[in-house]
């Protein structure tokens, strides 16, 4: 897919979901190459992503309640409770059928909410999920430490030291409540119930995630494959923003097809 980087025009919209006040931002134009619904986790700056995949597909960017702008989210007490909000919010603002991409802890929510609504999620991309074998610890206690863990090259950490503390603060402690930090067994033993085709991607020098992880969703996930991002780190977006643009629009648009043989990782230069 030959993808254009222009910014992408987007409305901003609120819709009530399982109790919440759910932000969305819609872009991009209804076509029968389908829709693309995306969940964003920490602040990783998916925009370039979203504005290029926005150039020929309807794309629907849902911020998790409790994370970014949005207010403190108290309710939600496990992944699962979160998904199933991501459900209510996506039924309201999407076609029925369309690719999810979620990233980092938005992965992780992602993953299982395709488990939870196999018949709607047609194609799962994973980037940087931490839901298998997270490298584990304590999480960051700050901006600068965290820019050090997700970067494999903490010069580029300018946007992330940007970040409001805030902010910062907040999704660290939502992270931590739901254990988005640590593995995951439930998801792990039913990676093979996922049914469309999935794409797993890395930073090769993610340091958040054991590089063994990628390996585990090959080999469980019955359809799918797996992407290793040279020169990144966990925030493959802050740092390889279009080697990451390359990977996933191929994939929206081939889906199984782009990466010939199941067992073969495809390396980006």
């Amino acid at each position: 897919m030959n993808v254009t980087q222009r910014e992408a025009v987007f409305q901003e919209g609120y819709v009530e979901a399982d109790g919440f006040r759910v932000r969305y931002v819609e872009g991009g134009q209804s076509t029968p190459a389908g829709a693309v619904v995306m969940v964003d986790g920490m602040t990783l700056g998916l925009k370039a992503l979203r504005d290029a995949l926005a150039q020929q597909y309807q794309v629907v960017d849902i911020e998790l309640p409790g994370l970014g702008q949005s207010p403190v989210n108290t309710q939600s007490r496990t992944l699962q409770d979160l998904a199933t909000t991501l459900a209510q919010t996506i039924a309201k603002v999407a076609p029925d059928k369309y690719t999810l991409i979620g990233t980092s802890f938005g992965a992780n929510v992602a993953l299982w909410h395709a488990l939870q609504t196999p018949d709607s999620v047609e194609a799962l991309i994973l980037i940087s999920p931490t839901t298998i074998l997270p490298a584990g610890g304590p999480m960051a206690s700050s901006a600068e430490e965290m820019a050090e863990r997700l970067l494999a090259h903490p010069e580029n950490a300018q946007r992330l030291l940007a970040m409001d503390q805030a902010v910062f603060a907040q999704e660290v402690a939502l992270i931590q409540r739901l254990k988005g930090t640590t593995h995951d067994q439930e998801a792990e033993s039913k990676l093979g119930e996922i049914r469309c085709a999935t794409l797993v991607v890395f930073g090769l020098n993610d340091q958040l995630v054991a590089p063994e992880a990628a390996r585990v969703y090959k080999g469980k996930i019955p359809n799918s494959n797996h992407s290793i991002v040279y020169d990144a780190g966990h925030a493959i977006a802050a740092e390889r923003p279009e080697a990451l643009i390359n990977a996933v629009a191929d994939y929206v648009e081939y889906r199984e097809t782009f990466i010939v043989g199941r067992q073969t990782g495809m390396l980006n230069p």
